[in-house]
């Protein structure tokens, strides 16, 4: 997500870049308060640094008793506080659990600051701001990556729609850019009508984006059973069957693609029943012409695979979760038994569906390659293997990314793969990973990244080096 880059202005303080909280405490102690007096930074994700635990008050207190602090979670779906910033927003422990989100408390019923679930804390200090040079700037990082086409399902009101428009117009822009708008902006019911007038050559606004749960990591995806470590958090719903059987309604009714975020396989109940619902409203004509897309689907029944086909509702699977969360999700969230249905991608590419799957950074970083190696192999960061009938060939992991991923965000005339007549977006790999070992296919470099014609990446060469975009989108 190319709003995600906006988290590059923060601290990073991700397990990625600092694998210890006692490491991630460090850096955040150097950090300077913004222009509100707060201290902010990025990527805390406590099942992931070595302690296992996270920046709660209690270690943020001492570090910062008079300034407010907020860590938002890797996942981006909760958030860390410090008591003075708690204090600021008006959170205290008479504050109700929000819908779809918790405020955790201890044993003797205080808050930890810890803030699970978007509801439980963007109202209360929302992201910052994209701007157009880190946007540029991300879609750098992409074009290094191999990527030619990203999606932004990230736009969340008409200021970060009109920064993402500045800045694919910017010199230097290296890749198209699929946008959703957010249901749940402000300005939805002003804005939507208006989409159209943002686009520009390499940005174009398809889907309108919702969400049936949070994160199943964070302890807030909906699981129609609940989580294997009750522990690990409630879960549920966020929102009825009914409202979001309207909301899905009124997407197609408007034309536009619904784009739901569904972890858990009682999230993607709602998400198939409200896809189903919007359908017979509209008749099979107009639902034809849209392209419902399943965000992240991480636990999913078979008989769901097979409604998907015969709803055409077109899954993009988080498969890096197997890699970097396989083994929680085996040993808390899911337990052994559902852990082998992560990103259960050999069933729906059975089922005949044009699969795709991503990466929704910063959560983790953009890397196609490894994508695809870890879809092929199926292994934990630990080396277990987990749903090794889920695995699915190089070629199949390819199409991911290629031509399927083009027909998902309907671009399949254009993009996707190398024909007369279709945009001259292309990538040069040191080696051909169909060919390589499976194990291998990790360790692909990318040499060199073309769009419309145009290098917008080659090994070795500095950004500022390569030759900013100056094709158009038609240019061919």
């Amino acid at each position: 997500m190319f709003m995600s880059s906006g988290t590059t202005l923060l601290a990073d303080i991700s397990p990625f870049t600092t694998p210890t909280l006692k490491a991630a405490l460090g850096k955040l102690s150097a950090v300077e308060p913004d222009e509100d007096g707060w201290v902010v930074a990025f990527g805390a994700d406590q099942t992931l640094y070595k302690e296992g635990r996270g920046p709660t008050r209690d270690v943020l207190d001492p570090l910062f008793p008079d300034t407010p602090v907020i860590v938002y979670h890797l996942s981006g779906h909760a958030a860390f506080m410090n008591s003075e910033a708690m204090r600021r927003v008006g959170l205290d422990e008479s504050t109700p659990n929000p819908q779809g989100g918790f405020y955790e408390k201890d044993a003797d019923d205080k808050l930890t600051g810890y803030l699970s679930g978007q509801p439980a804390f963007l109202h209360l200090r929302p992201y910052p701001s994209v701007t157009r040079e880190s946007a540029v700037a991300a879609s750098m990082e992409r074009a290094a990556k191999g990527i030619t086409t990203s999606s932004e399902f990230a736009i969340m009101n008409a200021f970060i729609l009109d920064g993402l428009r500045r800045a694919t117009e910017a010199p230097g822009f290296s890749t198209r850019v699929v946008g959703a708008y957010f249901s749940t902006a402000s300005d939805y019911e002003e804005m939507v009508p208006r989409l159209g007038h943002y686009e520009t050559d390499l940005l174009k606004i398809r889907f309108i984006k919702t969400w049936t749960d949070g994160s199943p990591q964070g302890g807030t995806a909906y699981l129609r059973d609940g989580y294997y470590d009750p522990s690990m958090g409630e879960g549920g719903a966020q929102g009825s069957q009914e409202y979001f059987n309207d909301l899905v309604l009124d997407i197609y009714q408007r034309g536009y693609w619904p784009a739901i975020h569904a972890n858990g396989d009682g999230a993607m109940d709602i998400a198939l029943n409200a896809i189903e619902y919007a359908q017979k409203q509209v008749g099979n004509e107009t639902a034809a012409q849209i392209r419902p897309q399943l965000i992240h689907a991480q636990i999913t029944r078979a008989e769901q695979i097979e409604r998907m086909a015969e709803l055409k509702a077109l899954p993009t699977f988080f498969t890096t979760h197997v890699y970097y969360w396989g083994d929680l999700h085996y040993e808390r969230t899911v337990g052994p038994q559902l852990a082998q249905r992560l990103s259960a991608m050999n069933d729906a590419f059975t089922a005949g569906l044009p699969v795709s799957m991503h990466n929704d950074p910063p959560v983790t970083p953009a890397d196609p390659l490894f994508n695809m190696w870890i879809a092929v192999n199926r292994k934990s960061s630990s080396g277990r293997v987990l749903g090794a009938d889920q695995a699915i060939t190089p070629l199949q992991a390819l199409q991911a990314y290629t031509t399927n991923a083009a027909h998902q965000f309907g671009m399949e005339d254009e993009a996707g793969s190398l024909e007369v007549g279709k945009l001259a977006d292309f990538v040069v790999l040191d080696r051909n990973p169909l060919k390589v070992d499976p194990d291998e296919i990790r360790n692909v470099r990318v040499l060199n990244t073309v769009l419309g014609g145009k290098l917008t990446y080659s090994a070795g060469v500095a950004y500022d080096r390569v030759d900013p975009i100056g094709a158009q989108a038609g240019d061919r």
